[in-house]
């Protein structure tokens, strides 16, 4: 796996590891083939090795404007004086505005990706531009740092036992 590509899940992996059902799931297979989607965008996780954070991505813009702005006011509305949301931003896939949903966040190894997301026109795999990369990787690490220290709410499923899981997974070729 390279960092800075989109990525395919298994179904497997959410058979062993989604098993309540809280992540975004493969869409069905339509006339026969896979539908494509969702896919990920995937970063290495700064503690271990072999382990890639994949975070979802939406052509829903407006829905997630929507959701954005909402969690924004209602900072307001606290009292905050800088509001920010760390857990959906915003950029361009393939020239076309797509939504990064960290708060759909989760671990995974390569063992569970099923395939590279590839340009059809000229082959290549597809890849984040650097602004929009440094903005989703900055907002998810802050949301991981959160969620590890026991703010577990920010996110739809249990990352840090995924997480945990999946570390055992990676090291139980080394006893």
């Amino acid at each position: 796996m390279m960092q800075g590509r989109f990525y395919f899940i298994s179904d497997e992996f959410y058979a062993v590891h989604d098993k309540d059902n809280k992540l975004m799931q493969n869409r069905e297979r339509i006339d026969g083939a896979n539908h494509g989607r969702p896919c990920f965008y995937a970063f290495q996780d700064e503690r271990t090795p072999g382990i890639y954070w994949c975070v979802p991505l939406s052509s829903k813009i407006e829905k997630y404007k929507r959701i954005y702005e909402s969690k924004l006011e209602r900072q307001r509305m606290k009292g905050v004086a800088k509001p920010k949301c760390n857990t959906i931003c915003f950029g361009e896939v393939m020239g076309q505005p797509r939504a990064f949903l960290v708060q759909n966040m989760f671990p995974i190894i390569e063992k569970f990706i099923s395939s590279v997301y590839m340009d059809r026109n000229t082959k290549t795999p597809v890849t984040i531009e650097p602004g929009t990369e440094r903005q989703v990787v900055n907002k998810a690490k802050e949301v991981l740092r959160l969620v590890f220290r026991g703010y577990s709410n920010i996110v739809f499923s249990d990352i840090v036992k995924t997480y945990n899981d999946l570390c055992g997974e990676l090291h139980e070729g080394d006893t």
